[in-house]
């Protein structure tokens, strides 16, 4: 019987959305928690608090809760789950700043159209246009210069400068 055999499979449960997420223990969550949150500087950091390692005489996290946590993090079950919460947390994000743009835009609108002063109208029009690009400028420059005559430009402006700078 090889190694091979032995290796159990990790089973699935279905989150939110449909995803299959291995089953942690509380202090697996903990730990994933504190690596996505990102509060807490190193995964040493992160395994201390969510195991409530006994710190030492020192004040100082124990070695070994490197070595510990460094085997959390090669976990396929920790991996996946801290994967999919730092998708999760990027999605929330995105729809947050989608959620406050959409509601800048649509104050915009009603300001536009509503505001009592004309400056104001006016304003609030041209931030709207900026949002969208409207009013950047976008300039084509085509060269069909050689390497040698661009050399030669620079080499009479250089001269130009330092005979100014002579006399």
């Amino acid at each position: 019987m090889s190694n091979k055999d032995n290796v159990k499979p990790i089973k699935p449960t279905l989150i939110r959305g449909g995803k299959a997420e291995p089953k942690l223990t509380p202090k697996q969550r903990a730990f994933v928690d504190n690596v996505v949150k990102g509060k807490i500087g190193t995964y040493k950091e992160c395994y201390s608090d969510a195991y409530d390692v006994t710190l030492t005489k020192t004040k100082g996290i124990p070695k070994w809760c490197e070595v510990e946590a460094s085997k959390l993090m090669a976990d396929p079950k920790i991996a996946l789950s801290i994967q999919s919460a730092i998708e999760k947390k990027d999605r929330s994000t995105l729809a947050s700043s989608l959620r406050t743009r959409q509601y800048v835009l649509e104050a915009l609108m009603k300001e536009s159209q509503e505001a009592v002063s004309d400056s104001a109208r006016i304003r609030s029009l041209e931030l709207m246009g900026k949002t969208i690009g409207l009013f950047t400028d976008q300039i084509e420059v085509k060269s069909h210069r050689s390497l040698e005559e661009i050399d030669r430009d620079l080499e009479e402006k250089i001269e130009a400068l330092i005979a100014s700078d002579s006399s």
